[in-house]
């Protein structure tokens, strides 16, 4: 065991603290031998407790010859004439090696529960980093990163069995591959001058994969075994919380699909049946009046518009999740989007419904007008389709802090807390009948997209009963850009 220069300098402290007493004792203030026996038996137990057993054991054997040599009669004589003093001085000595000996083992304990204690809070700091992870890949670097830190790894590979993955942490380089997807006990497996420590993941029978490590001293092996099982539970955890992921999905999915259906069932077959009836009528023999086919011609064109809407919708929103949206963004006065989303309206958009309210002297917004145009859309849509039929939706802007809003009011039934929380997600529908509003809850959602990809955002207000305040918010253009348009 290597012997350190402060366990030296206490042990030669440990000696002249001996020939002092001893001096002390002999000298300036004579005693007798059961008192210096006492006071040197506990100057080797101090020895003892803080330097090593074979340094107990020399301050033993110094305390034993000077209790001899000094106060054991014949004084200055090793030899012992008294038969009584052999067994006071033999008593002595065992004394002294016994009472070190435990002092060392005393010693060894403590060391042994601090160094546990140290693993333990190890442990215990991995544990509480997992629960910090979000996502699943968030997870697993976090686990590999705090491994490779906590027990201060030079080079640290943990290996996934479901995703027959490696996730590393340290320097770059070889690792044992096959000995980690084939371990099912701890071996030691030799590259080059590295020295590699192969683990097995389980928890409990089940085998989730497996770890391999450097590490230039040694950890006691109940501390690996801890270390596995907590690697094993963040393993379990990751899998567990993946696989509600993916059961999520499949029912999200399953609710879309179901949705849709719904929703194409009701939005495409009514104007589908109103254009066959038109289109029976007009091509029966009997003749119409003029005005007749007129109208049976003006309910064709008005469901097919309605049609082309929905199937434009859908395009749209299916873009939006492919990701294939490229903006053409430039400065574009907000009176010029309002005004161009009213007009994409049609009739509605004329029919008075609708009040704008834009303070003069409001900057250009940084957007793809065309985008932006359909957003101001799918809220005024919304805002008319889901408010009394001859009830006003207001529409105005506002700028605060370089970033413009635009709000839509409506006065219809408003609403809940828990209706708000969904109203922007794809195919949703509110709380009323489906059969009651035309549409297939697509058009807030794409709202929502749009105003993303802008770096912007919405916003929904509402109290039931109280009507309902949709906000579309967007940067403002940069005072160079804003000249282009001046």
């Amino acid at each position: 065991m290597r012997r350190t220069l402060a366990e030296w300098q206490k042990l030669l402290a440990s000696l002249a603290g001996i020939g002092a007493l001893t001096f002390f004792c002999f000298q300036i203030l004579p005693s007798s031998a059961v008192t210096v026996a006492l006071l040197l038996l506990l100057l080797v137990v101090v020895t003892a407790l803080t330097t090593q057993q074979i340094f107990g054991v020399i301050a033993a054997l110094v305390a034993t010859v000077c209790l001899d040599l000094f106060f054991l009669p014949p004084i200055g004589s090793i030899s012992i004439a008294d038969p009584q003093n052999w067994v006071a001085l033999l008593v002595f000595s065992a004394l002294s090696l016994v009472s070190g000996r435990l002092s060392n083992r005393l010693r060894a304990q403590r060391d042994a529960l601090v160094v546990q204690q140290h693993e333990t809070e190890r442990l215990h700091a991995l544990s509480r980093s997992l629960l910090l992870g979000s996502s699943g890949e968030e997870m697993r670097r976090l686990l590999v990163n705090e491994c490779s830190q906590l027990f201060e790894l030079s080079r640290f590979v943990l290996f996934e069995s479901l995703s027959q993955l490696f996730h590393r942490a340290g320097t770059e380089g070889d690792f044992p591959a096959d000995a980690l997807r084939q371990s099912t006990e701890k071996t030691t497996v030799l590259m080059g001058d590295c020295e590699w420590n192969v683990i097995p993941v389980r928890l409990g029978n089940l085998v989730l994969g497996s770890m391999a490590f450097i590490r230039p001293t040694p950890l006691p092996s109940a501390t690996v075994d801890s270390w596995a099982s907590t690697v094993a539970l963040g393993l379990a955890q990751v899998q567990a919380q993946e696989a509600a992921s993916r059961m999520a999905a499949v029912r999200r999915s399953e609710e879309l699909k179901s949705v849709m259906i719904d929703a194409l069932a009701h939005d495409l077959k009514t104007p589908l049946t109103a254009i066959e009836a038109a289109a029976s009528i007009l091509a029966n023999p009997a003749p119409l009046r003029k005005e007749q086919a007129d109208d049976m011609v003006a309910v064709i064109q008005e469901e097919a518009h309605g049609l082309r809407q929905l199937v434009e919708e859908a395009i749209h929103l299916a873009r939006i999740d492919a990701k294939k949206l490229k903006l053409q963004v430039g400065p574009e006065p907000p009176g010029e989007l309002i005004g161009a989303a009213l007009r994409s309206l049609g009739e509605r958009g004329g029919s008075g419904r609708i009040h704008t309210t834009i303070p003069p002297g409001l900057p250009p917004v940084l957007a793809d007008s065309e985008l932006i145009v359909q957003a101001l859309k799918q809220l005024l849509d919304n805002a008319l389709k889901y408010s009394p039929p001859r009830s006003p939706v207001l529409i105005s802007g506002a700028e605060t802090d370089g970033i413009l809003t635009f709000t839509v009011r409506d006065n219809g039934p408003g609403l809940t807390e828990l209706e708000q929380s969904r109203v922007f997600e794809k195919f949703y529908r509110g709380r009323y009948d489906r059969s009651a509003v035309q549409g297939t809850g697509m058009g807030l959602a794409i709202a929502r997209e749009i105003a993303e990809a802008h770096g912007g955002s919405v916003g929904v207000r509402s109290y039931v009963g109280q009507g309902t305040e949709f906000f579309l918010s967007l940067k403002t253009a940069p005072s160079l850009q804003r000249q282009k348009i001046t």
